[in-house]
Parts: structure tokens; sequence; C-alpha cells
């Protein structure tokens, strides 16, 4: 009898992403990774296949929607999918003497961020009410509460995320599925590095890894870290303007580059 749980994570190969991957590798997961890199996909594979786990990978871009729409369903067909975490993206910032985000940055930051989530999610919607059963896990970030001015159309596709996060969070309830919404602060990763501010209270991929896997297990609707940077971040969000902006340009703004 086969009763292992189905893991979908999207963007796996590396940060957070493979953190995830490597804590939840274990006897009783059947772990389908997705992401572009297949060399380093592969690399993940070898070590959660070391810790027992089933593992499972597929070399994608999940800016190609048809593309992803179908593998998910195919997936799907083959090992319902008990568990997706929405975990891929990329980042962008104004240039160091202020310079705007190109179309062509703003666009792909959108399209990784916001659209590829949407598009990762969709198909297994209707899947996950018939079988009254699921679980979904977004990956946005603290900085959907309060912009940081370093990096707007990043902020801007976290925000759109804990929206959708939201509301389908309300819409689904009734029919089993359980969505939950997760938002760190700065993880050391590749994306991380390309920020050109000062990072406070930077977790490692593991330590961010372990906090995200234990609420996904607890089924917290909403998982924040860390502290106090998500204390702070939830101030700036009910504060004056004028004072979140003032104090928002201390830390990220034109006196940082």
């Amino acid at each position: 009898m086969n009763n292992k749980k189905n893991i979908v994570i999207t963007g796996a190969s590396s940060g957070i992403g493979s953190a995830i991957a490597l804590r939840m590798a274990n006897p009783n997961n059947r772990l389908i990774l997705l992401a572009r890199n297949q060399q380093k996909l592969d690399a993940i594979n070898a070590l959660c296949s070391n810790k027992s786990a089933e593992v499972m990978t597929h070399s994608i871009d999940v800016t190609e929607y048809q593309k992803l729409q179908d593998l998910i369903t195919e997936i799907d067909t083959q090992h319902p999918i008990d568990l997706i975490i929405c975990n891929a993206g990329i980042t962008n910032c104004v240039g160091r003497k202020g310079e705007a985000e190109t179309w062509d940055e703003i666009t792909q930051v959108v399209d990784t961020n916001l659209n590829g989530v949407l598009a990762t999610i969709n198909p297994l919607i209707s899947r996950m009410q018939a079988r009254k059963q699921g679980h979904i896990a977004i990956i946005s970030s603290l900085a959907a509460f309060y912009g940081m001015p370093i990096t707007p159309s990043y902020c801007a596709s976290k925000a759109g995320l804990k929206g959708y996060g939201e509301a389908i969070r309300g819409w689904l309830k009734h029919d089993g599925i359980k969505v939950s919404m997760v938002y760190p602060g700065f993880v050391k990763s590749d994306l991380s590095d390309q920020f050109i501010s000062d990072r406070p209270f930077m977790l490692t991929p593991e330590k961010a890894a372990n906090i995200i896997v234990n609420g996904i297990e607890k089924q917290k609707p909403s998982i924040t870290f860390p502290f106090p940077l998500n204390l702070g971040t939830w101030f700036l969000s009910v504060m004056p303007a004028r004072i979140a902006d003032w104090f928002m340009n201390l830390l990220f703004g034109a006196g940082k580059r």
C-alpha cells in the first residue's frame, strides 16, 4: 500500500526552496521538485534521496504558463497533490543612483512572482475541491505589508500574492482546502544578495525552512518571521504614511545606496 504524501515545491533548486525540500525529505514523502536549473535539481534530488525520500524533478520556467499548467495537471493525475509550496521567485532593485527599473525588469518580476504562482495553483483548485482536501502554501514576503523603496516591482508582486492567498483561503475553506501564506524577512540566498541595502535579522535558508515547514504542518494560515522584523512591518502598515515612509527611507532609501 502506497500512502506517501505528494508534495510539489516550485523554485526548489536553491535558497528557501531547496532547504524546504531537504527539511521534508523522508520515506513518507514523495517530493516533486520544479525549477529552471536541472543541474541544481539533480543535486537536490541526490541529497533528498539520501534521506530515503522518493524524488521526482521537472525543469520548467514558471512563466511558461500553459506548459506549467499542463505539467501540474499531469503530476496531479499521476500523484494527487496533497501539498503544493509555491516558492519560485526573483527580485530586482532600482539602480544604485536611483535609476528606475526597466519595463522588461518589472514584467519579468511580476510574471514570475505573481502570475507564475497563479498559474501553478489554478489547475489544482478544482481538483482539490473535488477531493475535498489539499494544502496550498504561498511564499510571499514581509515586503507585502509595506513596500521597500529599493525594490518596487518585487514588493508589488509579493503584495499581490498576499491579496490572492487571503482571498482563496476564505473561498476554499469550506472545501476542506488549507491555504498557508508565508511572509519571510531576509533569508540568505542568491535572491537576497541582489538587495543593495542592509538586510536586518537575516536568517539562513535552513532556519527559514524549519519555521515554514513547522507552520505548514500546524496548518497555520499565516507564517511570518523573523521577530521583531515581522512586528515592525505590521506597525509600518498601520502607522501614518509619512512616518512609515520616513522610516523605510532611513533603512532602504537613497541614503543607503
